[in-house]
């Protein structure tokens, strides 16, 4: 699974460069409101914003030193930018490290400094490029919080990651590219309703007697079956019923159950089963 996440991966990272004019598409042209990017790079300067993955802004000066060069790149006067800088720091949560050098910041600070010299000339698009990668779990969270705010407030968001979990929590509509392909588009539920009507019911009982649960619940409205060693998980088109009869027959065998969940396959079964049927198409094609 690693290397088709890496090529899709890979693949809109060039296209995320396209868009905001470091690259020139060898075809094809990108429009805007029937405008083509490639001759108006003044409007991509004016509507994009652009967040890397290493970071945009530079070590050696502070934060607000940071924010007023990238203020003269973007041909700001000195009020707008210190009317803009008072308004992200407030925002990103930045006012007690405006003087401080930005090498000397935490990863999670840095990653809102680079946020707010992507911000600060209030475009209507953002472009991030794996805004959480290299953060822990707390800081990711954190991260993806402050992404949601900026979108709450008209911002429009693109953004690439291998970490398909969170795009699913994050994102309103996702694109699965795969060898240059558009395979699906849509929100999550409606690419993983698409991909199977099946839900998932996660059991995890103690002791754990999984095959005695199974021998207990009908089989009719199963359409799959997974034992693993800590937990029971079943495919169904009809999650309510069939989660009483587990429950009716965790009560009979007297299990404690220790967790229950129900929820459509993830975005990472859906990108798996979706490459490969690709590929086998691609094969049979040669």
């Amino acid at each position: 699974m690693a290397l088709p996440l890496l090529q899709i991966h890979n693949l809109f990272k060039k296209l995320l460069n396209i868009l905001i004019g470091f690259y020139k598409q060898n075809k094809g042209d990108i429009l805007l409101q029937d405008k083509k990017l490639s001759k108006n790079i003044r409007i991509i300067r004016q509507l994009f914003g652009f967040a890397t993955q290493g970071g945009s802004f530079y070590d050696k000066l502070t934060v607000r030193e940071n924010l007023a060069y990238f203020g003269r790149l973007y041909g700001m006067n000195s009020k707008q930018v210190k009317d803009r800088t008072a308004e992200l720091l407030s925002f990103l949560s930045l006012e007690d490290a405006i003087d401080v050098l930005a090498e000397n910041l935490s990863k999670g600070m840095q990653r809102r400094l680079d946020m707010a010299c992507a911000m600060l000339h209030g475009p209507r698009v953002l472009i991030m490029d794996e805004p959480t990668e290299d953060l822990d779990p707390g800081l990711r969270k954190e991260i993806l919080g402050l992404i949601k705010k900026i979108n709450q407030t008209g911002t429009t968001i693109i953004m690439t990651s291998h970490l398909l979990r969170e795009m699913e929590n994050v994102c309103s509509k996702i694109v699965i590219i795969h060898n240059g392909k558009i395979l699906e588009v849509g929100s999550p539920d409606d690419i993983k309703t698409s991909y199977s009507r099946n839900e998932e019911i996660h059991v995890e009982t103690y002791p754990g007697n999984y095959n005695a649960i199974l021998k207990k619940i009908s089989r009719r409205d199963i359409a799959d079956v997974i034992v693993d060693k800590d937990k029971l998980i079943i495919y169904t088109p009809k999650a309510e019923k069939v989660l009483h009869e587990i429950i009716v027959s965790i009560e009979h065998l007297r299990e404690r159950i220790v967790n229950i969940e129900v929820s459509k396959p993830s975005l990472e079964e859906v990108f798996e089963s979706l490459t490969k049927v690709s590929k086998k198409e691609e094969e049979i094609r040669r």
